[in-house]
């Protein structure tokens, strides 16, 4: 458990004043978050839930905030909002172990409440698991430190000794294709997030053929089930599940990210 300390009630009211509309909202931001941190500490899950989605419903954005919600939805078994908590908290701080380790859990929990075991609906492409293997800045990093690398050795090159001429080329160039490799993977990065994304919210939601409640149910999904967005009609969405099954679902059963 963690981010209910002071530190972090500050570091988001910082943020809110330069957003808000005077002291008076600030005040009602402020006491809401200690509305919500008071009940979850106590073990009220609902109220702090309720807090903590009032200044969701403020806009407030905060990889925090998010995190709260989704140990607070947890705690009440509510898998699906959890997991969308998470997931909008890594979207947020993609580099925060915690809330990654925390989705995982109540991923892997939700998976042993399902009942719609479809082939490949939780399996992302493989080009997906690739690039989300590591996050953003550990890409961004191993790519500005392998080309680094290979332009240092490019450069003791010149002034290598004829006997080690060859290993400094060989390993130049073994440097060189892993930059390459990463920066691959930054591009697969910046694809996949401009790919729109949702999350199951209920414990379980039919799947329709056409978008409207009379049409046949193509298949059921589960709490926490990620999807991809296709396009909107109404009050409907169409989307796409990872073994290519599609259908629409009303946009209210869904955590859009």
């Amino acid at each position: 458990m963690r981010r209910w300390a002071f530190s972090a009630i500050l570091a988001i009211l910082a943020a809110l004043f330069v957003v808000s509309d005077g002291p008076a909202r600030a005040d009602f931001l402020d006491q809401a978050w200690k509305r919500g941190n008071d009940a979850f500490l106590r073990g009220d899950y609902a109220d702090a839930a309720a807090a903590y989605e009032q200044l969701d419903r403020q806009h407030v954005e905060s990889a925090d905030l998010y995190y709260n919600l989704g140990v607070t939805y947890f705690r009440m078994g509510r898998l699906g909002p959890a997991i969308w908590a998470f997931e909008r908290a890594l979207v947020a701080a993609p580099d925060d172990e915690d809330a990654r380790f925390n989705l995982n859990q109540a991923r892997k929990l939700a998976d042993q409440h399902a009942h719609d075991k479809m082939e490949g609906a939780e399996r992302e492409p493989m080009w997906t698991r690739v690039v989300s293997y590591f996050s953003p800045s550990t890409e961004v990093w191993l790519f500005c430190g392998l080309y680094l690398g290979c332009f240092v050795l490019l450069f003791l090159r010149r002034r290598a000794t004829e006997d080690f001429r060859l290993a400094v080329s060989t390993a130049a160039a073994v440097l060189g294709g892993a930059a390459l490799f990463a920066g691959v993977l930054l591009l697969g990065r910046m694809e996949l997030d401009r790919i729109p994304y949702a999350v199951v919210l209920p414990d379980t939601i039919a799947v329709k053929e056409g978008a409207d409640a009379t049409f046949r149910t193509s298949f059921q999904v589960h709490a926490g089930l990620r999807l991809r967005v296709q396009g909107r009609e109404q009050d409907w969405v169409r989307v796409r599940l990872a073994n290519g099954l599609e259908g629409f679902v009303r946009s209210e059963a869904l955590g859009l990210l």
